[in-house]
């Protein structure tokens, strides 16, 4: 999992279409592949500073708001989120 914190949302490159309505509404989803990004065509990613952690069975994690994550599951397992 990496988190940013809100300060790296300009090099994020918050997606401007597609997502559908909601997730446009949110800013909160970015244009760039995290794992594969195009630097040529988002090259500030490159500055991004973030934190990197695995978490392991019954870990949680609180995500501050306005923080950007990304998840990639490396075996079999459910995500709840909660938004308040």
């Amino acid at each position: 999992m990496r988190l940013y914190a809100r300060s790296q949302t300009p090099y994020l490159y918050a997606d401007q279409g597609g997502g559908g309505a909601y997730t446009r509404a949110q800013g909160n989803v970015s244009a760039v592949d995290v794992e594969r990004p195009d630097l040529a065509g988002h090259p500030l990613f490159a500055t991004a500073v973030y934190t990197e952690t695995v978490l392991g069975p019954g870990d949680a994690l609180y995500i501050p708001a306005k923080h950007w994550h990304f998840v990639r599951g490396l075996s079999t397992s459910i995500s709840v989120n909660f938004w308040f």
